[in-house]
């Protein structure tokens, strides 16, 4: 039975502790998640486990028999030139060895060797099954890897797919014990999924590290949180941990009080009666039983402390000029790699309106990440065009986006590049410190700085931008799971207009108001990722669809309706008149306001170029009268918004009332 037993574990660098005395033990079938902030040492508790650095003191003892697979090697050029199916299988040992000594064996008429290579056999059976090479497609296809990229080069892959053919390499070598850091970086949805089913058979040890709040939460059967003073190891879910974690935080903050006022009673005595040589002794004995708990409270002060210790990415994206109604319009949109059709998706026609926050899904392949760089203008369609608004300012973040940035330069003059040239040094500073990018970090080379830290780097860029319409392609790759929560609540709040790509499961929940999958027919619109998601799954499982991944669900048949009689019919026309007249004046007001609100949005919007001009407050009477009048134009836009909320509630529930009777005609 595999195992993993770590005993007074100590690892330091450059003088700070990672680890001082960890302890554990992980055996067959648990699933360990290890968590916790930022530079904790995560990623270097895989690799003294995987035996890939030493540590400095401490046991790690792992079963002899136990075989351990770790994402690690790096390709070297010979690895580069093999095809992805050869170079995966190679990591199995050598059947024709076994059958050529099984010849020479049988030709001797060797029974004692035929014996010990039948027992090799079926132990080689047992460990990589009878056919190698079908586990190994299994594998591959579960990845997401098409039967076109198993017969290609590795040197033809982009990064994302060398890392998952890593992956899944390890995979198929049948480890008994898994050591996976950020397994599902580079994964799609089916990847995450056909991953996560995978653990979950999987009978050995599993120890792991992930920012994929879901994924945390599916996979783990216990938590190990590291760098908030002693580890902790829990059984459950992510999710469970934390809210141990803050009730017994919140538990060991009302001891902390009573320790306190405990004390302070303790002292009060001690300085009443120290001087009265009849209780002396015993203000004596006091005095060493509130050194105790003097003790007792700085151990408690200390847990407490270091559980708000970790920073957390937390900011607020700036207030957007007021863009153009169609921020990006689509029209008869074609386009392929060669110029010659067909093209990677249908003919599109779409427009996303200001304000929208909206995903776009597929499956790998299926052209989501092409799509943004047409409607960006880095590829040329061989068909229609996609338009950005003529008042629409725009910033991109691409997964592959870090790589502008210069090795060799600082962080702070990478951002100086990126950034308007009037940005000025404050705040160039400030939005670093902001993105946990603070002043340790201005001088560092960009190659010092590891890949989430470089994302944060482009995402402050993307702050100081002020957008009014943000593309991303995945957001939230080699964020941490503070980082990306930070960035989950930003863009929630975001007043302006987002289209996005992502496999983040919990970003697309939390932000998208609209998922656009892109399908076999063209652009099909859920209205939650809830929606999109239980589709997209009774999709695959359809049977006898051409395109199984985006099946129309088959809609049932009506039961025929009564014939309503003529009173009835008089009764719904009265109703509908009712409707009508309630509707009509609704629709009227709404369309005022609105022409109030592109109104006052518009006098903010030449308030604030005069705000942000410093001649302004060389006249300090000027300056109050127009932050004033600058506030009033907040407030009153805000309150018609709220009346607009009002009547588009009440205008959508005499619309249903409407769309019912008609059914019922």
């Amino acid at each position: 039975m595999p195992k993993v037993t770590i005993a007074s574990l100590e690892k330091s660098y450059n003088g700070e502790d990672l680890f001082s005395d960890l302890t554990f033990e992980v055996i067959a079938g648990m699933r360990l998640a290890v968590t916790g902030p930022n530079g904790c040492g995560k990623s270097t508790l895989l690799k003294l486990i995987a035996g890939k650095i030493e540590p400095d003191g401490g046991v790690i003892a792992i079963s002899k028999t136990a075989r351990v697979g770790y994402v690690a090697q790096e390709f070297t050029d010979e690895d580069l030139e093999h095809g992805l199916l050869s170079w995966v299988l190679a990591a199995l040992p050598s059947w024709n060895c076994l059958w050529k000594e099984w010849e020479n064996a049988a030709h001797t008429n060797d029974q004692a060797l035929i014996e010990r290579l039948s027992e090799r056999q079926a132990d080689l059976e047992h460990q990589f099954g009878y056919n190698p090479e079908h586990k190994a497609r299994t594998i591959l296809t579960g990845l997401g890897f098409s039967e076109h990229n198993m017969l290609s080069k590795i040197a033809e892959l982009s990064g994302g797919w060398r890392e998952r053919a890593k992956l899944g390499r390890v995979l198929l070598q049948g480890a008994d014990i898994l050591l996976l850091d950020e397994p599902t970086n580079h994964l799609d949805l089916e990847a995450v999924e056909w991953l996560e089913n995978y653990l979950l058979a999987f009978r050995g040890v599993v120890i792991y590290v992930a920012h994929d709040l879901i994924f945390l939460n599916r996979v783990g059967t216990h938590v190990l949180y590291l760098g908030a003073g002693k580890a902790v190891v829990r059984r459950g879910s992510f999710t469970q941990f934390l809210e141990w974690r803050a009730e017994n935080s919140s538990q060991r903050s009302r001891e902390a009080v009573k320790l306190s006022a405990r004390i302070e009673n303790e002292y009060s005595y001690i300085n009443r009666f120290k001087a009265q040589a009849r209780k002396a002794a015993q203000a004596q004995s006091k005095l060493k039983k509130v050194v105790k708990l003097e003790e007792e409270l700085s151990q408690i002060q200390v847990e407490t402390e270091s559980h708000r210790a970790g920073r957390s990415l937390a900011f607020k994206m700036p207030p957007t000029s007021r863009g153009d109604k169609a921020a990006i319009s689509v029209v008869e949109l074609e386009f392929s790699y060669d110029g010659r059709p067909p093209s990677l998706w249908p003919v599109l026609d779409f427009q996303l309106f200001r304000g929208k926050k909206v995903a776009l899904a597929a499956p790998n392949g299926a052209g989501k990440s092409t799509l943004l760089k047409v409607i960006l203008g880095q590829l040329e369609p061989n068909a229609g065009y996609a338009k950005i608004g003529q008042n629409t300012s725009l910033a991109y973040f691409s997964q592959h986006q870090s790589e502008i940035l210069r090795s060799e330069a600082t962080a702070l003059s990478e951002i100086r590049r990126l950034c308007d040239p009037d940005t000025t040094e404050e705040q160039l500073k400030g939005v670093l410190g902001l993105f946990l990018l603070g002043q340790s970090y201005f001088e560092r080379p960009i190659s010092a700085l590891s890949g989430g830290e470089k994302n944060r780097l482009i995402l402050a860029s993307l702050f100081l931008s002020r957008a009014n319409l943000l593309i991303l392609d995945e957001p939230t790759n080699h964020l941490d799971l503070e980082s990306r929560e930070g960035l989950i609540a930003a863009l929630k709040d975001y007043d302006g207009t987002l289209f996005f790509v992502a496999h983040d499961r919990h970003l697309l929940t939390e932000v998208a108001e609209e998922i656009w999958a892109l399908t076999d027919t063209g652009v099909e619109v859920f209205q939650t990722f809830k929606g999109y998601d239980n589709h997209r799954k009774q999709a695959l499982t359809g049977v006898g669809s051409s395109s199984p991944a985006y099946k129309k669900p088959e809609v049932e048949s009506k039961p025929e309706k009564r014939k309503l009689t003529k009173e009835e019919k008089r009764r719904q026309a009265d109703i509908r008149n009712e409707l009508y007249k309630d509707l009509k004046p609704r629709l009227a007001k709404y369309e005022k306001l609105e022409k109030d609100l592109e109104k006052v949005l518009e006098e903010q919007s030449v308030m604030e170029e005069k705000l942000n001009d410093p001649g302004l407050y060389n006249d300090s009477g000027a300056a109050i009268e127009l932050n004033s009048s600058y506030s009033e134009a907040c407030s009153w836009s805000e309150s018609l918004m709220e009346d607009m909320a009002i009547l588009e509630e009440e205008i959508a529930e005499i619309e249903e009332r409407k769309k019912q009777l008609l059914e019922e005609d």
